[in-house]
């Protein structure tokens, strides 16, 4: 993008865009096919809909050719291509998404002039008399604010270099002579550079060339800004362009491309660029042409510049001289008086001096090596901007001192911990100043010797920081036996493991004592009564010792020095006994075998069941189990009561169990199970329990249990025997010897004091007969229900009530009560009588209902006994007519277009339920036409009388005109429900609703068939005199037949719709086609991507077309 005004922060652009031609193929091939065609395929994130882009192309024009573009989501339609007079191109394109994508497109660009072309053709500027088009274009681009002379005088830096440049351009030079000059004097003064960007950047108000030209450093863009203000200084017509190159640091990006099978050049982010156009005269007129011209700074490229550095001091005491000589060279640019700055690197960098190139690009600077200089090397480096750099390096020779200031902690215990923490420091005596990056040792020696302990440390050498300071946290090596140690530190005249001054500089630091201990480690082999312990293995049950109470154990263990395998005598035994709490029972010396053993005796104190003990010598320990074999009881035992479960729910739904674990002395059996088991004689029933797992302890290490179960709704309904079981199952899974017993031995069982009763408290029958006919669960066409019509007052329901778990129903206290409803009557079920049970009623009443103030249609009748959930139910209908309540329906459609639907209610004071209902349709002479209607024609009313038709549409073929809609019930009746009605047809009184009136119009099609004008020229754009013809047809929307004399309204609009020029009286031939002719006047905008041409049929304006609907069409 090119840019032609200066504000002096930056530029602006005032170029206007144009709408302009792609370039078809033809044309390519018959003027431009020795120019080669590129492709550009470039990621893009586009707005859903038109988007407009800025369009890489090429110089000076930018031929892009016609259909080349592609992309996913790219709607199809000839894209907009707009060039402002600076040549930037914009693309206009419409997307169906806003998904990211990659574009692709096609263009080729001139061979450009070369060098020679130019200067060759161009004239010098004094020699141009000029124009109006000339100063038109000097007063555009060599605007400078306020004024170019204003300008010059008011920035001093800039002044500087102009009078500068002022000397060097001839007073006879042309423009491209002058921009050489100018770009020659840029590259030779001035330096490709961050540093001042980054360091000190032009204030938002501060000229930005005059900030160039006071620091004598930028990039591309202070570059390029430079150059066009300087050129138009000097009456060179210019302008800053912004773009891209396919050249980054000298290289160029090639890459295969595996979609197009080619070698392609990536152009990216760090290939933004700026250049300049300048505009070269080539007649006194000042006609002429304009051309890139490129301001790459020589220093732009790294590989531009080089610089060594030489010493003539590598190593040596203090009292020299070092003498630092760097060398700056370029093949394409100068070195002289090139700013070379020399650090010394120790301790982050600290700044020698600067020294200016000579005409060889050398620089030489000398460096005392006095007692300020610390001991050890020192990197030294010369630069030149950031642009080029080099090191070298001399290392000082002198006193140095290695201080240990302490060791953290002294003693290790390696049963405990392997680390230490030593800390200390290194100094040069002479400079006073800390030394970094020495190499230092840490030394393990025997007490009081000289005696180093090889490889003592995980981390044996260390480098000192930056402040000369060591901390570093190692920890003891194995080999490294226990006993009395000293650590002392060792420099040795490495500095980062490099030995510079190796047998020349080394100290030793003063020592600190420093101890190594560990805990004494043993294998025990502990036996009980001579059985081996299996652990740490899982503990078999076999090699377990079963004891009795009142008998006595033998613990016995040997003890091995672990290392050795040697017995060893005079070490202190510990017996444990972890199961009674993990208390102490008594301890012993081993003797020179290495054994040590106790006698133990098993009192009531003794849990029953699994018992662990260990040994313990010093850190070690062994364990093993031994087994009482004592009884095992439950204990303790409560339930809930009464104990009975109702199946049905109104009662109780589970029951409690809670006991005890205990052996026969009350001690507490922990960590067990136990089951619960349901019996009925010799039958097991305890499959019909939830759940049935087996019952932990209420928390882990009690001997409590509680029980709470339910039964499944299959259970059979009888008098159960509850079971607790122990089954000799332990799970020690928290003991430091884990482990899971099964003991069959200690089986143990217990019954409870009382059976568990389950019973159902709904279990209750309910007999209901209509006038003598017993009820049915569905009715069909074979067994309908009762039906009685209006004023047949009364119907006879007999009830007969058994109950097989409660008392005679006559008997009960309080007395016992049967109701009869209606379900059907409103929201709310209506009650409709009750009875009370006295006695001799032996559960049997008849209700006489009087149905006078029934409404029309089913009722549903239920009868209850009391709150029970047993009902048994029946239908009886109503037979009358019914009425219906439309909703507004549509009062016109189009055939083939959208669904609608039709609803209502059918009544009779209330809603009726379970009422089949059809849709019907007829035409104005009264004849069905229901076949047109395409979805269901029938449904069913639901509790409220509601019906719904949902018609997907109206068929194609159905002819327009006026229709009328019917709803009829022709006495079939469905209840789709448990009890319900069966499917029976004609079964009341048939009914129908008014006629409710649906116009039914039909569309039309409007078909393009094309346009063209009767020169045939110029494809794209509309010539003033010529005539364009447009033709079609016209149909109907089912296609049936062409539609005849109707008239169109044809016209030539912009694309906003407003209308350029109109025919509204063309019409239709007998085969529905249409031809229409405009003559092109000055009134029409010169392209055609402009307008867009519009047909229209209108059927008001057609007497002959009712119930049609309108129709248009946009030629394409």
């Amino acid at each position: 993008e090119s840019f032609d005004q200066y504000n002096g922060s930056g530029w602006h652009s005032n170029a206007v865009p144009g709408v302009i031609d792609f370039i078809p193929l033809s044309e390519y091939y018959s003027q431009y096919s020795s120019l080669d065609i590129l492709k550009i395929k470039m990621g893009i994130n586009p707005n859903a809909g038109p988007t407009s882009m800025v369009l890489p192309s090429l110089f000076p024009y930018p031929y892009v050719m016609e259909d080349s573009f592609s992309a996913p989501n790219l709607v199809p339609g000839s894209p907009l291509l707009n060039k402002d007079n600076f040549n930037c191109s914009l693309i206009g394109l419409d997307f169906s998404s806003s998904d990211a994508v990659n574009l692709t497109f096609e263009l080729f660009g001139e061979n450009l002039p070369t060098e020679q072309d130019i200067n060759g053709s161009a004239i010098s500027l004094n020699l141009i008399t000029g124009s109006a088009e000339y100063s038109s274009l000097l007063t555009q681009f060599t605007q400078l604010p306020p004024t170019v002379n204003d300008y010059i005088n008011t920035n001093p830096y800039f002044k500087t270099h102009y009078n500068a440049l002022d000397l060097l351009i001839g007073s006879n030079d042309n423009a491209y002579e002058i921009a050489s000059i100018i770009k020659n004097y840029l590259q030779a003064n001035f330096i490709f550079s961050w540093d001042a960007i980054m360091n000190d950047p032009a204030e938002d108000t501060e000229d930005v060339v005059e900030w160039f030209s006071e620091h004598g450093e930028g990039l591309f863009a202070e570059f390029t800004s430079a150059f066009v203000v300087f050129a138009r200084a000097f009456r060179v017509p210019s302008r800053f362009v912004d773009g891209y190159r396919s050249v980054s640091m000298g290289q160029i990006d090639e890459v295969y491309d595996s979609q197009e099978g080619q070698n392609a050049i990536l152009i990216k982010y760090k290939h933004l660029y700026n250049w300049a156009e300048i505009f070269i005269p080539t007649d006194i007129t000042g006609n002429g042409y304009w051309i890139q011209f490129d301001i790459e700074p020589e220093s732009a490229s790294q590989g531009q510049f080089s610089l060594t550095i030489n010493s003539n001091f590598s190593s040596g005491y203090r009292g020299g001289v070092a003498n630092l000589t760097a060398t700056l060279s370029s093949l394409e640019s100068s070195v002289v008086n090139r700013t070379i700055l020399f650090t010394d690197m120790l301790s982050g960098g600290t700044t020698i001096g600067q020294v200016l190139t000579d005409q060889n690009g050398q620089a030489s600077i000398l460096i005392n090596i006095n007692n300020s200089q610390v001991v050890g090397p020192h990197p030294i480096v010369a630069s030149f901007s950031t642009i080029a750099s080099n090191t070298t390096a001399y290392v000082v020779y002198g006193d140095i001192e290695v201080n240990l200031l302490s060791v953290n902690p002294t003693l290790v215990n390696r049963s405990i911990s392997n680390s230490t923490t030593i800390q200390g420091y290194v100094i040069d005596p002479i400079a006073n100043q800390r030394v970094e990056n020495a190499t230092i040792e840490f030394v393990i020696l025997d007490f009081g010797t000289n005696n180093k302990i090889a490889n003592p440390f995980d981390t044996v050498y260390t480098n000192t920081d930056s402040n000369g300071n060591f901390n570093t946290i190692t920890n003891v090596n194995p080999s490294v036996i226990r006993g009395n140690y000293e650590i002392r530190v060792d420099f040795n005249g490495s500095w980062s493991g490099v030995p510079l001054a190796f047998g020349v500089m080394s100290d030793s630091s003063s020592r600190i004592e420093f101890n190594v201990t560990e805990d004494a480690s043993f294998d025990l082999l502990f036996t009980i009564n001579g059985m081996p312990t299996d652990y740490p293995f899982v503990p078999v049950l076999g090699n377990l010792v079963n004891v009795k109470r009142s008998q006595q154990l033998n613990l016995s263990v040997t003890v091995l020095d672990e290392i050795s395998k040697t017995p060893v005598a005079g070490e202190n035994v510990e017996f444990y006994d972890f199961t009674k709490g993990d208390v102490l029972i008594a301890s012993n010396f081993t003797d020179s075998n290495g054994l040590a053993w106790i006698s133990y005796n098993i009192d009531n104190s003794h849990v029953s069941g699994p018992n662990l003990v260990y040994v313990k010598v010093s850190k070690n320990s062994n364990y093993s189990y031994y087994i009482v074999n004592e009884s095992i009881q439950i204990s303790s035992i409560s339930f809930s009561n009464p104990l009975e479960i109702d199946i049905a729910g109104t009662g109780p739904t589970q029951f409690n169990v809670q006991c005890n674990l205990v052996d026969f002395f009350g001690n507490q059996i922990i960590y067990s199970d136990l089951d619960l088991r349901m019996n009925n004689s010799v039958l097991d029933y305890t499959a019909y329990l939830t759940p049935v797992n087996p019952v932990n302890p209420i928390t882990p290490g009690s001997n409590s249990f509680n029980f709470n179960r339910g039964i499944l709704p299959t259970t059979p309904l009888k008098n159960y025997t509850l079971l607790l079981e122990f089954n000799g199952n332990f799970d020690f899974s928290s003991y430091p010897y884990l482990a899971t017993f099964n003991i069959p031995s200690l089986y143990n069982s217990t019954e409870l004091a009382r059976d568990l009763r389950v019973y159902d408290d709904n279990d209750v029958q309910i007999y209901l007969f209509i006038n003598g006919s017993s009820t049915r669960e569905v009715y069909d066409k074979f067994n309908p229900p009762w039906k009685d019509y209006l004023n047949n007052n009364f119907v006879n329901f007999s009830v007969n009530i058994t109950h097989n778990n409660l008392a005679p129903l006559e008997d009960s206290d309080p007395p016992e009560y049967v109701t009869i409803w209606d379900d059907y009557t409103s929201i709310f079920p209506t009650l409709l009588d009750n009875h009370t049970f006295t006695s001799g009623n032996n559960g049997i009443h008849d209700f006489i209902i009087d149905t006078t103030s029934f409404y029309v249609g089913i009722h549903k009748i239920r009868v209850q006994f009391m709150n029970y959930p047993t009902i048994n139910t029946t239908f009886i209908i109503i037979n009358g007519t019914v009425s219906f309540n439309f909703n507004p329906v549509i009062s016109e459609i189009q055939r083939d277009s959208i669904g609608f639907n039709v609803s209502g209610y059918v009544e009779s004071g209330t809603g009726l339920r379970g009422l089949r209902v059809s849709l019907q349709i007829f035409n104005s002479f009264g004849v069905n036409s229901s076949q047109y209607i395409l979805g269901s024609r029938t449904t069913t009313t639901d509790s409220d009388g509601y019906f719904q038709f949902d018609i997907s549409s109206i068929d194609r073929d159905c002819p327009q005109g006026a229709y009328y809609i019917r709803i009829d019930f022709n006495g079939s009746i469905f209840l789709n429900e448990v009890p319900g009605i069966n499917f029976i047809p004609n079964y009341m009184i048939n009914t129908s609703s008014l006629l409710v009136p649906l116009n039914i119009t039909a569309g039309t099609i409007i078909i393009q068939d094309g346009y063209h004008t009767k020169s045939g020229l110029a494809p794209t754009q509309w010539i003033n005199t010529d005539v364009l013809y447009v033709y079609g047809n016209f149909t109907w929307d089912n296609i049936t037949s062409p539609i005849a004399n109707a008239n169109l309204t044809v016209s030539i609009r912009w694309l906003n719709g407003t209308i350029i020029d109109i025919n509204n009286t063309v019409e239709t031939n007998a085969l529905g086609q249409f031809n229409v002719t405009f003559v092109i006047d000055d009134q029409w905008p010169e392209y055609r991507s402009q307008t867009e041409i519009w047909v229209e049929f209108f059927p008001l304006q057609n007497k002959n077309f009712p119930y049609v609907e309108e129709s248009s069409l946009k030629f394409s």
